[in-house]
């Protein structure tokens, strides 16, 4: 398989950076043949013989590296990887590990931040002076968690990064055509209501993610946001509203 027939969606902003190599898988990843990175095809634990495919098609695409993949809740714990606490000679042990987290963050070149998502973002995070990395899985939950907030923060207070240096982007999810909330009242916190779309029970994510970014002094410039609805592209991307699938497609980070 040649790397053309691996389609990723890119950050035009990262993509700027020789020392950052991202990408945002689609279900189409294997030239349209159904092997796209999901959760499916990426679960070790689910039994499904193309796990090792699909982690290939990321490092093939890519890059050779150690793929740190979480085990996501919808909570709001960030898992820290520091150089300093690992073996650079023992780093692919750390793909053994299954973090209960939503979000990672790492200062290692060479460690791929894995987020798997099917209407919730992928919210990247680099900070260019720092050479610090974070990866985010925010769905409605970890929206009302505040979790890129929390990640934000945690990075400044390990790592010493400043916001307004962070470049950030969010991936395809669902969009506020598509994000219907009936129990609105009962799911999400009144102080986000302002959220609401239109005159229906409809909520803008993208808008609140970007918000929550900027509340913690990311600049507006240095965020984007893909603006593609899921449910909307579902011959692109997996959406569990358009779909009811367990298919989730990967985004990947990484420092080189």
């Amino acid at each position: 398989m040649e790397d053309k027939d691996i389609r990723v969606y890119e950050f035009e902003h990262l993509k700027e950076d020789a020392g950052l190599v991202h990408g945002i898988f689609t279900r189409d990843g294997a030239g349209g043949h159904g092997f796209g990175p999901s959760t499916a095809a990426m679960d070790p634990e689910n039994g499904y013989s193309a796990a090792a495919i699909n982690r290939r098609l990321i490092t093939r695409k890519l890059g050779p590296a150690p793929l740190v993949f979480l085990n996501q809740v919808h909570g709001d714990t960030v898992k820290t990887l520091k150089q300093e606490d690992h073996d650079p000679s023992k780093i692919f042990e750390i793909e053994k590990q299954a973090y209960r987290a939503d979000g990672a963050i790492t200062d290692m070149k060479g460690l791929f931040l894995v987020i798997q998502v099917a209407d919730c973002q992928s919210v990247m995070l680099y900070d260019p002076h720092k050479k610090v990395i974070a990866n985010i899985h925010s769905g409605w939950r970890g929206s009302v968690l505040d979790i890129i907030g929390k990640c934000v923060d945690k990075m400044v207070l390990e790592f010493g990064c400043c916001p307004e240096n962070f470049l950030a982007g969010i991936s395809p999810s669902l969009g506020p055509c598509c994000s219907e909330f009936i129990h609105y009242k009962d799911e999400i916190p009144e102080h986000l209501w302002k959220y609401k779309h239109g005159d229906k029970d409809f909520f803008d994510f993208w808008t609140m993610s970007q918000d929550q970014l900027m509340e913690k002094g990311v600049k507006k410039e240095n965020i984007r946001n893909m603006g593609i609805c899921t449910k909307c592209h579902t011959d692109v991307f997996y959406s569990f509203r358009g779909e009811r699938t367990i298919g989730r497609f990967a985004c990947a980070i990484s420092m080189i």
